[in-house]
């Protein structure tokens, strides 16, 4: 985990999450643990930070596991299935 890793938020972090070795996406500056980058809730950080100007941060394949290792909350879009 680097040290500029945001965390998700408390709800994200207690909500159910996909089996461990679940692949997914995570940035260094995202929250949010997400199925892909064809997500709207992905999308819709990728928009907010252009239009704010923050750093868009490469992408990064990783599993559920080492989302949540990186405290990274988990997208209730990409996994609603987990509610």
């Amino acid at each position: 985990m680097t040290t500029d890793d945001a965390q998700g938020w408390g709800y994200q972090l207690d909500q159910p999450w996909p089996p461990p070795d679940t692949p997914g996406i995570v940035t260094a500056g995202g929250r949010t643990f997400h199925r892909d980058e064809g997500c709207s809730g992905y999308q819709q950080g990728v928009r907010n930070s252009i239009k704010y100007g923050r750093k868009l941060n490469p992408v990064e394949q990783v599993t559920a596991r080492q989302a949540k290792e990186r405290g990274k909350g988990r997208c209730s879009l990409c996994w609603s299935e987990y509610l």
